[in-house]
C-alpha cells in the first residue's frame, strides 16, 4: 500500500486544533468534503462510523470509514474504503507550546495500472498538502472570541 504522509505547524494550541479536526462537520470548510454524516458522532469515540463524499481529480468519490484509533489531543485513525480502495488515515497531533504539529499518514491501496496508480498518488499527495495548508489557514486565522479562541466559519 503506498503511503503518504504530510505535516503543518498550526498556532493554535493542540486541544484547539483537535476540537475543530475532531468535528468532522468542519471538514467542509479544509478538506475536498461536499457532506458528511455519522453516527455515534457527538463526541467521536473508537467506532464511530463516517460516510462522506469527497472530490479529487474532479470526480466525486463515496467514503465510507469508522474511528478505529482515538486518543483524545493526540490521534484520530480512520479505516474505510474510497471509491473502493482500502484505506486507513491517521492524524496525530503534537503539542508544541502555544502551537500544534498535526501530521496526516494516508494508506491507500490502489490497484490501477502502474502508469495510471502513478499519476493517482502524486495527485493525492498534493491533495493531502493543499489540505493541511487549507486547515493551517482556517484556524491561524481566526480571531473569535469563544472561549476556545476559534469562531467556526460560517456553513453554506
Amino acid at each position: 500500500m503506498p503511503k503518504f504522509e504530510t505535516q503543518v505547524l498550526i498556532n493554535r494550541p493542540v486541544f484547539q486544533v483537535f476540537r475543530y479536526v475532531g468535528d468532522f462537520n468542519n471538514d467542509v470548510h479544509w478538506r475536498n468534503v461536499q457532506n458528511i454524516g455519522m453516527t455515534n458522532g457527538d463526541p467521536i469515540r473508537t467506532g464511530t462510523m463516517l460516510a462522506m463524499t469527497r472530490r479529487i481529480m474532479g470526480r466525486g468519490g463515496f467514503v465510507n470509514c469508522d474511528v478505529t484509533d482515538y486518543e483524545r489531543n493526540r490521534k484520530i485513525e480512520l479505516k474505510g474504503s474510497y471509491w473502493g480502495f482500502p484505506f486507513v488515515s491517521t492524524m496525530t497531533f503534537e503539542h508544541r507550546g502555544q502551537q500544534t504539529n498535526v501530521r496526516e499518514s494516508l494508506y491507500i491501496r490502489t490497484r490501477w495500472f502502474f502508469w495510471f496508480g502513478i499519476f493517482f498518488n502524486l495527485t493525492l499527495k498534493g491533495v493531502l498538502r493543499r489540505e493541511l495548508d487549507q486547515l493551517k489557514q482556517v484556524l491561524d486565522s481566526q480571531s473569535g472570541s469563544s472561549a476556545s479562541g476559534i469562531t467556526y466559519p460560517p456553513q453554506a
